[in-house]
């Protein structure tokens, strides 16, 4: 709790509905664990627009909690052992004051909801957690979060490995320094025993000197990639993408075989349409020829198919066909008279 700063005391039971318990807009600097964990039923905590600048030391025991609401206020670090809230689904930390994230999330294996907007996020942290302007980023940032810290854990253990042994070198390392001295002060008497003595530590120095400058490239790296968080992507997420993209281009070229199958059937309508009508036009005109030459220059063999046509329609046609054989006669008479005559 900081300093001049009232501790506010609140009725938690009061607050506590069914499931839900509401603290937020309570003025609050520390947060009553012992009350909360009293009622073993909650597991959706709202303690935004406070003013808690940390959880403390007990908050990790409210492992019951699936929903929380830290939102709107000034938390600096989140605990270490945060990951022993293994049953939260949903995390709200939307304008605090932090900086990175503890790799305990690397147990929170059901969160499905991280929004961590108007945080002073390193370069690293906001690569990872993305912008969380919708719900989607949201749910993608608990995504991300979860799978770096499990990852990036493994390479701090390895890492502290390393050092341990580097510590060790480095005392190895001073214990044969110390002894080439004492050689040394002891050697005075023997000028022989004193150069061999001198030999030894230098070629004990050395390699020492060596071992340690080996294990120092090996730590700076180390602790360079710590710096800048080298995010190795996940198998699963990297496969999860690759088959998304698969299938987008599927959709892509089946789209497109449906607008060129459809362009090409369009084509060929359009060709036996206008074959069609070229067909009849030729048949058209065809018929007109065949009627033109039976009518006018052979009136014998129109005679004879008048034969066949039954009684009851051929005074009827006899008569259509000549008025029709008249009107034509009469256009090709003006047609063929020239201006003067008329």
């Amino acid at each position: 709790m900081p300093k001049g700063v009232d501790k506010v005391k609140v009725n938690v039971k009061e607050r506590v509905k069914d499931e839900h318990c509401d603290l937020s807009l309570s003025e609050l600097t520390e947060i009553p664990v012992r009350e909360i964990a009293s009622f073993k039923r909650v597991t959706f905590l709202d303690l935004s627009s406070n003013r808690l600048i940390t959880l403390g030391r007990n908050f990790t025991t409210l492992t019951r909690l699936v929903k929380l609401d830290l939102s709107k206020n000034q938390i600096r670090s989140l605990p270490d052992d945060f990951g022993q809230l293994e049953q939260l689904r949903h995390l709200d930390l939307y304008n605090n004051s932090l900086e990175h994230l503890p790799l305990s999330f690397g147990r929170l294996s059901r969160l499905r909801y991280l929004d961590l907007k108007g945080n002073p996020l390193t370069p690293a942290w906001e690569k990872i957690v993305g912008r969380c302007s919708t719900l989607k980023d949201c749910q993608q940032a608990a995504k991300n979060t979860v799978n770096v810290c499990i990852n990036y854990k493994s390479e701090f253990i390895e890492r502290e490995r390393q050092q341990q042994q580097l510590n060790t070198a480095q005392m190895a390392g001073a214990g044969d320094g110390d002894g080439s001295t004492s050689s040394n002060s002891n050697s005075n008497s023997n000028h022989s025993t004193k150069a061999n003595g001198a030999e030894l530590a230098k070629k004990s120095n050395k390699s020492s000197n060596k071992k340690s400058n080996k294990l120092n490239k090996k730590t700076g790296a180390a602790a360079a990639s710590e710096n800048e968080l080298t995010i190795k992507p996940v198998l699963n997420t990297v496969v999860a993408t690759k088959a998304t993209n698969q299938k987008n281009n599927q959709k892509k070229k089946s789209t497109g075989n449906g607008s060129s199958s459809s362009t090409s059937w369009f084509t060929s309508l359009s060709g036996v349409a206008f074959s069609s009508l070229m067909t009849f036009m030729l048949l058209f005109i065809f018929n007109i020829l065949i009627i033109y030459m039976i009518m006018f220059k052979n009136p014998e063999i129109a005679d004879k198919l008048v034969e066949y046509i039954p009684h009851q329609y051929r005074d009827w046609l006899l008569t259509k066909t000549e008025i029709f054989r008249l009107r034509v006669t009469d256009w090709i008479s003006e047609f063929r008279t020239p201006p003067e005559e008329h």
